[in-house]
C-alpha cells in the first residue's frame, strides 16, 4: 500500500496522554525488533484522513518500501483512522507477519480507546439529562419516590417531600408510614390499585387522591408509577413512580362541578341539576311549582337590578323553609321548583302556606323603600304509575297555572 500525506495540512489538537502512551510504546517496539522508520496514526474527519501523531523518521512526500496497516473502526465499522508502519526494504516473512500482527494489535488498542472517550461522552451526555430532567422535576411540583417491595420501604425525593412540607432529611422510609398519610377515604382504593398493578392486572400504577402534609393539611395528589423489576415468579420487587400536586387543579375542577349545578344568582340548583334530583325518585313525595307574582312589574318600576335582588331575596326565604333532605332550584325567570321527599301532599300544601306566610312578614327592603312580594304555588305528589318524578312536575305546573289564573298568591293541588 502507497500512501502520501500532505505535510502542510493542519494538524488535530494533541492526542491525550492514553492516546500518546500506546501509540509511541507501540512504535518503539516495531523498531527495535523490525527495523521500522516510521509510524503514522491517521485520524479521519468527514471521509478526509490528516496526521494526528508521528513518530520516527519524517515520511518522505511518496511512502515507499513494506507497510503494515490497520483500519481503527467504531462499532458499527464506519472508520475513524488508520495506524501506519513503515519498515525496510527486507523483512523475513516471520517478521512481516509479527509486523502484521503488532500493527493489527495497536489498531484494535486505539479502536477500544475510541469507544472508551465515547462511552464516557453517552455518560457525560446522560448525566447532563439527568441533572435537566432532575431541575425540571423540582420545578414542576412532582416528586419521585422508589419503592422496595420485598421489604416494605420507599424512598423520597427531595422534591417529593418538599410537596408535603417537609425537609429532605425528614420522612422515615417506611411503607406503614406512607399510608397513614393518605386520606383515609381514599387509602383502600388506592391500595387496591397498587395490588392490581402488582398482579400484573394493569400496564401502570395511576391514582389521584388526598395526602396529608406536614402542617396537617390535605393536597390532592396524582401518582403514578410501574414495577421495573420482578423475581423468577412474577413477584415484585421494585416500583418507581412519581407524585404531582394537583390540588389547585381539583379546586377548579370543584368550581366548575358548582358553577355547572347552580344558578348563579340565587346560588339555588339550576334547571339541570333539579332535574337530575327526580330521576329514580319514587312515589311518597311531592313537587311543587313556584312563581312570583307580578314580577314584570318590579322589573318595570324599579329596574332589572332590583328585580335580581328580588329573586335572591325569594331564594333566601325558600331555602330557609327546606330540610336537609328537600331540593329547591330555579327552573328559569321567577319560577322555582321544590321537591319534598316523604311528603304527602297534604303537608306539602301546610309547607307552600307557611313560605307564603313567611314571605308576607319579610318583604324586600330596597333604598329606604318596602316592596311586597307575593308567590303561587302548585302542589303535587308522586303516584304509582308515574313513568317519573316529571309527571307530578307536569302536574304542579298545571296546579300553578290555575293559582295564577284564580287571582295569585294561592296554593292550588292536583
Amino acid at each position: 500500500m502507497v500512501t502520501s500525506v500532505d505535510a502542510d495540512a493542519e494538524q488535530p489538537p494533541k492526542p491525550d496522554v492514553l492516546t500518546d502512551e500506546r501509540f509511541h510504546g507501540l512504535t518503539r517496539l516495531a523498531q527495535r525488533h523490525f527495523g521500522v522508520t516510521c509510524a503514522i496514526l491517521m485520524q479521519h474527519h468527514n471521509g478526509q484522513p490528516s496526521l494526528r501523531a508521528s513518530s520516527g523518521t519524517p515520511p518522505p512526500a511518496h511512502l515507499q518500501g513494506p507497510q503494515c496497516h490497520a483500519l481503527i473502526t467504531d462499532e458499527n465499522g464506519q472508520a475513524l483512522g488508520e495506524f501506519i508502519l513503515l519498515g525496510r526494504n527486507q523483512l523475513h516473512p516471520g517478521e512481516q507477519q509479527l509486523l502484521e500482527d503488532l500493527v493489527h494489535l495497536a489498531a484494535a488498542a486505539l479502536q477500544a480507546e475510541q469507544r472508551e472517550t465515547a462511552l464516557k461522552h453517552e455518560l457525560h451526555a446522560l448525566r447532563e439529562s439527568q441533572d435537566r430532567l432532575a431541575l425540571a422535576i423540582d420545578n414542576s411540583g412532582t416528586g419521585v419516590w422508589d419503592r422496595d417491595v420485598l421489604h416494605n420501604q420507599i424512598h423520597y425525593s427531595p422534591g417529593w417531600k418538599a410537596l408535603l412540607g417537609y425537609e429532605a432529611h425528614e420522612l422515615t422510609p417506611n411503607l406503614s408510614d406512607s399510608y397513614n398519610r393518605v386520606h383515609p377515604d381514599d387509602l383502600p382504593f388506592v391500595q387496591a390499585t397498587i395490588q392490581a398493578h402488582f398482579q400484573q392486572r394493569t400496564s401502570a400504577y395511576e391514582v389521584e387522591h388526598r395526602i396529608r402534609c406536614k402542617d396537617g393539611s390535605y393536597k390532592w395528589i396524582n401518582s403514578r408509577g410501574k414495577v421495573v423489576a420482578r423475581d423468577a415468579d412474577g413477584n415484585p420487587l421494585r416500583m418507581i413512580g412519581t407524585s404531582t400536586d394537583i390540588t389547585e387543579r381539583k379546586r377548579l375542577e370543584a368550581d366548575l362541578q358548582i358553577h355547572a349545578s347552580i344558578d348563579f344568582l340565587t346560588q339555588l340548583p339550576n334547571r339541570r341539576h333539579f332535574m337530575q334530583q327526580l330521576v329514580g325518585q319514587q312515589h311518597n313525595a311531592c313537587v311543587l311549582m313556584l312563581d312570583l307574582d307580578h314580577f314584570k312589574h318590579i322589573n318595570d318600576r324599579w329596574g332589572h337590578a332590583t328585580g335580581d335582588l328580588a329573586l335572591k331575596h325569594f331564594a333566601n326565604i325558600l331555602s330557609g323553609q327546606l330540610r336537609k333532605t328537600d331540593v329547591a332550584g330555579r327552573i328559569g325567570g321567577e319560577e322555582f321548583a321544590v321537591l319534598l321527599r316523604e311528603t304527602h301532599r297534604r303537608d306539602a300544601c301546610v309547607f307552600a302556606v307557611r313560605l307564603q306566610e313567611k314571605l308576607a312578614v319579610t318583604p324586600l327592603m330596597h333604598g329606604g323603600q318596602v316592596i311586597g312580594l307575593t308567590v303561587s304555588i302548585g302542589v303535587s305528589d308522586l303516584r304509582e304509575g308515574d313513568e317519573g318524578a316529571e309527571a307530578a312536575m307536569g302536574r304542579s305546573d298545571r296546579a300553578l297555572y290555575r293559582a295564577k289564573a284564580s287571582g295569585r298568591n294561592r296554593v292550588v293541588a292536583e
